[in-house]
């Protein structure tokens, strides 16, 4: 396996994560906190990831999913710190949406349109 696949595989373990914390966004509790520093980990990961090929470091739609990213992540951050924290599950729903067409843009340019996920069901 290349480091590009790689790349896209730890991406969808990220999404994979992101749709369990975006269905426990409201929900306080010891659940939402462990979810968020397995989507944390997950995140560091993928980062990781996309300086260790040189493809990933010149592709733009890999920087804007990593932007989306953070974004998303940033949301929890209330809730990182406390487990009683509030976040806005509006934003996350809207910042969820963002993540998806990014992260379909960036397996198109890399060329893995087989990882394509449809949206409106994922």
């Amino acid at each position: 396996m290349n480091m590009v696949e790689t790349l896209v595989n730890q991406s969808r373990n990220v999404l994979d994560l992101m749709k369990q914390l975006k269905k426990v966004a409201a929900k306080k509790g010891s659940k939402r906190s462990e979810l968020i520093e397995k989507f944390t980990a997950n995140q560091h990961s993928f980062n990781v990831y996309t300086y260790a090929s040189e493809e990933a470091r010149q592709s733009k739609e890999v920087d804007i999913l990593k932007v989306k990213l953070d974004e998303f992540s940033r949301q929890f951050d209330p809730a990182r710190y406390e487990e009683d924290g509030e976040v806005n599950e509006e934003q996350v729903h809207v910042l969820y949406q963002e993540v998806l067409t990014a992260y379909n843009d960036m397996v198109v340019a890399l060329g893995y349109d087989n990882h394509v996920v449809d949206i409106k069901k994922f």
